[in-house]
């Protein structure tokens, strides 16, 4: 069995928010259950006190925040709010590439996944 999860970027309608950049080289996966998955997420600009977040949405559904990772990925939040967060991690590839990886993918993760950053100083990151 196949599901589509699917993935659109906020920088794909701002990009370059505040100097911040995001860029998504594909905008859809369909993966088989039990797999793994990869969302892709770069990002040029991010600053030392910028927080990445990844976020989930479903049909008909508000976003869910899925998790938070700092700019070197050493900290790691998962939502208390998202029933399924400990299915996602963080990794960071070629220093600006916080790549979204589920282990073993399950019909729920299905939807449309954002990934948007937050900078606790000031707002000089685009949200959702």
């Amino acid at each position: 069995m196949y599901l589509g999860v699917y993935a659109l970027f906020l920088s794909l309608m701002a990009v370059g928010v505040l100097g911040v950049t995001f860029e998504q080289p594909e905008l859809s996966w369909t993966k088989q259950k039990g797999k793994r998955a990869y969302i892709s997420c770069k990002v040029t600009g991010l600053q030392n006190g910028n927080y990445l977040h990844w976020y989930q949405q479903k049909d008909d559904e508000a976003l869910k925040k899925i998790l938070h990772v700092n700019k070197d990925v050493t900290s790691t939040v998962h939502s208390a709010d998202h029933p399924e967060a400990a299915d996602f991690s963080v990794q960071l590839e070629n220093g600006n590439d916080y790549v979204l990886k589920v282990n073993a993918v399950k019909m729920s993760h299905s939807g449309v996944y954002y990934c948007g950053c937050w900078d606790h100083h000031e707002t000089n990151c685009s949200q959702p």
